[in-house]
């Protein structure tokens, strides 16, 4: 296929050679859908029947973009009837191939079930490693968000492509209801989790994974499902079962929140503790007292994460009955 100018509008005639091998596949293209200024083509829905009744009734779209010349992007967008959504993108010189390998991934791989909530899965597909000779290598999926509903919450889990960035998390309730939920609803799963920080009306954490790009996926995805395990185990319960169940756990996170402030405690301990330590000029002890100071703040400010200096909240019980109550409706006189 030639190369187009992606400056200027997707013309008939392109229009017609892009479509084709999807034409064959039995997948017509939705005009009035797609955005021909835009350089983007969206093709008439298909209706999948699930495994089971949980996954029943998958709606796919494609939709095909062209950002630059030679290069295009396909988006496959699955919707169950309960509004979860996943997503499958690969990009690539060749619509074609790119279809082709959309299609090796049935659409029921996007959605799973955990403590009866069902988890939707969204990837993009990456070439696996490099083949000798000229075959073109493998496709692996990888990891690139999920989103769950339990309980009258809405989680979503996206990953980041930074290198040593923690995922990010985000609890949204459903309209009509408030909740209160604890700082370390998270944290008490272990080091890699972050604290639940109030944003509006929605809760912002994060969860961090080590290693290559594969070995990441594999690990975000395992503590999604981690993740909505332990949000369905703990809002089916009142909240103080929460406090009960998790309590060693909590003091270890209010240890772990106090560690910043212990450690810069500590320093300023020993720094007037050297005023009764004679140390002679020239001495080793001399040039490390001067400067450890300075390598340790460096160090922390350095951090992708800088360490908050805080006084942790202690763990305590809480006296609500539920998770959630029904918002207050004002009525007018």
């Amino acid at each position: 296929m030639t190369p187009v100018d992606t400056m200027h509008p997707l013309t008939h005639h392109e229009i017609l050679g892009l479509i084709e091998p999807f034409a064959r596949d039995g997948r017509h293209v939705d005009l009035a859908s797609s955005d021909r200024i835009k350089r983007c083509l969206v093709f008439k829905p298909i209706d999948h029947a699930g495994e089971d009744g949980q996954q029943a009734g998958i709606r796919e779209i494609l939709q095909l973009d062209n950002p630059r010349s030679g290069h295009y992007r396909l988006t496959r967008n699955l919707t169950l009837p309960s509004g979860l959504k996943a997503t499958l993108r690969i990009e690539g010189p060749q619509p074609r191939d790119l279809l082709a390998h959309i299609a090796t991934v049935p659409p029921h791989r996007h959605f799973r079930s955990a403590s009866g909530v069902t988890i939707a899965v969204s990837y993009r597909l990456a070439p696996a490693s490099k083949t000798a000779g000229n075959d073109p290598p493998p496709m692996q999926m990888v990891f690139t968000g999920g989103e769950a509903r339990i309980e009258g919450l809405n989680l979503t889990l996206n990953d980041t492509t930074v290198k040593r960035y923690p995922a990010s998390i985000e609890i949204v309730p459903e309209a009509g209801y408030a909740y209160e939920l604890p700082e370390d609803l998270l944290a008490v799963l272990g080091r890699d989790w972050g604290l639940l920080r109030r944003r509006r009306a929605a809760w912002i954490g994060s969860v961090q994974a080590r290693g290559k790009t594969l070995d990441r996926s594999r690990q975000i995805e395992g503590k999604l499902e981690r993740l909505v395990v332990h949000l369905a185990t703990t809002l089916t319960g009142p909240p103080s079962q929460f406090h009960e169940t998790r309590l060693r756990a909590r003091w270890g996170v209010a240890l772990r929140r106090a560690t910043p402030l212990l450690i810069f405690a500590t320093l300023i301990a020993g720094a007037g503790s050297l005023c009764f330590v004679h140390i002679p000029d020239g001495s080793i002890m001399r040039f490390v007292t001067m400067f450890t100071p300075g390598v340790l703040m460096l160090g922390a400010f350095t951090r992708r994460e800088i360490p908050s200096i805080e006084i942790p909240p202690l763990p305590r019980r809480s006296k609500a009955a539920t998770w959630r109550r029904p918002l207050a409706v004002h009525q007018a006189p």
